[in-house]
């Protein structure tokens, strides 16, 4: 008797599916262009002056450039060798996931800088869901989630509410309030090109939950 014939196992996208990067791919490609039309500078050139290139947080750059944490934040850029690695902590789970993501849109522009537009935000910013199976699934759908609607809308979010969290289901409804992003009034940071597992890392400990994500740039 032969052995059953064994199914072939279907193709696993560790990321977003390839339309959907399709679609990343040509909002970065469109905002490349936008960039060059208002300073006259490559998006080469301008990557190469960007303060996330040199050191994730100097010290020395003004407080209004992307890649510096507005004063009192949750979070914080460590050190990669290529990306950027992002450091987020909050008493829960949910409160350091809202500000690991805000450190994510802090290196694609200067939070300080976007202002609260009512109607984009009710537009582009309500009811982002995310769903995993373990933290760290759900880590990595949460910032996919905000990082799509950034491509597919140039939305960046100023703040952002946890609106519903289920432990059991990993399962998290979040808003945001900010505005679209205007490359004419608003600094340029990197372009952030996907979320990674690498180096990822979820501890909760004395009360605190502190989260570690690297981004591809």
């Amino acid at each position: 008797m032969s052995d059953p014939p064994s199914k072939t196992p279907k193709p696993r996208h560790p990321g977003p599916s390839l339309e959907l990067q399709r679609q990343i791919n040509d909002a970065i490609a469109i905002r490349s262009k936008t960039i060059t039309a208002y300073d006259g500078t490559s998006p080469d050139e301008a990557d190469a002056t960007s303060p996330l290139d040199s050191s994730p947080n100097p010290h020395n750059a003004p407080p209004d450039e992307p890649g510096i944490p507005p004063p009192g934040s949750n979070y914080e850029y460590l050190d990669h060798p290529a990306d950027i690695l992002l450091h987020s902590w909050g008493k829960d789970f949910p409160s350091a996931l809202a500000d690991l993501a805000l450190a994510m849109f802090g290196c694609i522009a200067s939070l300080s800088c976007i202002s609260v537009d009512a109607d984009q935000s009710e537009r582009y910013g309500r009811r982002i869901l995310a769903r995993g199976h373990d933290a760290r699934s759900l880590v990595y759908a949460f910032l996919d989630e905000w990082l799509f609607n950034f491509h597919d809308s140039n939305f960046i979010p100023r703040r952002i509410e946890i609106e519903e969290y289920d432990a059991t289901s990993y399962t998290i409804v979040s808003r945001g309030e900010g505005e679209v992003l205007d490359l004419s009034r608003h600094a340029r940071g990197v372009e952030v090109k996907a979320v990674t597992y690498n180096a990822m890392r979820v501890v909760e400990e004395a009360g605190r939950w502190d989260v570690f994500v690297v981004v591809d740039i």
